[in-house]
């Protein structure tokens, strides 16, 4: 599926054909944005012939926007230059199958143009084209602007996921202070997966955002520049932020595991506490069970079994309960 927006003297056109986008763009539209969704993994042939004749991009780059890259990627042509960035959109579940979330976005950015390619439905894509439409002379008012709005809800959907993180963090760190279970570990771990995906991800986004905030390269103004410095410098910050929620999981491991130990200790001191009421009464009774022959033998052994029981049992009660063992 293909749609753009541009502006041609002024007036701003949307379309969804690629034949009819191919026609407008040799008017030599001020600004032209052009969004592709894969549904297929595949370009159709208008397509491929918008991109490779119309705007002349590489075959290598137009390849690359068909298989996914996995790591962020950077490229720079004659008329264009060519990136491949990820991001994170939620999906059910996303604790256990949080790849399924990570998107990949190609772009190709050059002079009066943004091209956008993914196999994904954005949903963030979709707003912002939609807000082009309705308020083109502020969304659309120059490359740099509209190219700003995309990397922006790229890296801000990273604060979004970190701060499902922390929500369910702090809802794990109060089940486990209460009563640990084996499922709170099972959940601890998935978000660690999900920590260690976010770094290997994030991590080498930075680069890819260096080459807009170089004050020699030919696509943004020097009064732009300004703004995709923010970018790079958010991108550091959500990568400091990921390293930070990684040693906060390595601490709620620990706090499991310290709950657990607790736990377990209660449960020995209740039993040591239990064993040792019932030595009297094993001692006693295993005396009195070799030699007294009840009901036939001596009555009165019984009730003497039973005090010599009590003498014993009730000091030690009264001592656990001071101590506070139980």
């Amino acid at each position: 599926m293909i749609k753009a927006i541009y502006s041609i003297n002024g007036t701003v056109t949307s379309e969804y054909n690629a034949i009819k986008i191919a026609d407008d763009y040799k008017k030599k539209p001020d600004i032209v944005w052009i969004d592709i969704h894969l549904g297929n993994h595949e370009l159709t042939h208008d397509e491929i012939t918008l991109l490779s004749d119309s705007f002349k991009f590489h075959e290598m780059s137009i390849e690359d926007c068909l298989f996914p890259q996995y790591y962020p990627k950077m490229e720079e042509f004659e008329n264009y230059v060519f990136g491949a960035i990820h991001g994170i959109q939620l999906k059910p579940n996303y604790f256990q199958e949080f790849e399924n979330s990570v998107y990949e976005l190609n772009f190709f950015v050059g002079k009066g143009f943004i091209v956008t390619v993914h196999t994904e439905e954005l949903f963030f894509l979709e707003t912002l084209f939609e807000r082009a439409k309705a308020r083109p002379r502020i969304e659309m008012k120059s490359l740099e602007n509209a190219l700003y709005n995309i990397f922006n809800k790229v890296v801000s959907s990273y604060e979004f996921t970190l701060e499902k993180i922390d929500d369910k963090m702090e809802k794990l760190e109060d089940d486990v202070l209460e009563d640990p279970e084996t499922e709170n570990m099972e959940e601890i771990l998935n978000i660690k997966k999900v920590i260690f995906s976010m770094r290997k991800i994030a991590e080498s986004q930075q680069a890819s955002y260096v080459y807009f905030t170089r004050a020699n390269n030919n696509l943004i103004a020097r009064e732009y520049l300004v703004y995709f410095r923010d970018i790079h410098t958010q991108c550091a910050r959500m990568n400091q932020a990921i390293a930070m929620r990684n040693q906060m999981i390595v601490g709620l491991i620990e706090v499991y595991m310290s709950s657990v130990t607790v736990k377990l200790t209660k449960v020995m001191k209740f039993l040591t506490v239990i064993a040792t009421f019932l030595m009297p009464v094993l001692v006693v009774s295993g005396y009195y069970g070799m030699n007294v022959d009840f009901p036939e033998g001596r009555i009165g052994s019984l009730p003497l079994a039973l005090s010599m029981m009590a003498v014993f049992i009730i000091p030690m009660l009264i001592y656990f309960k001071k101590k506070k063992w139980f």
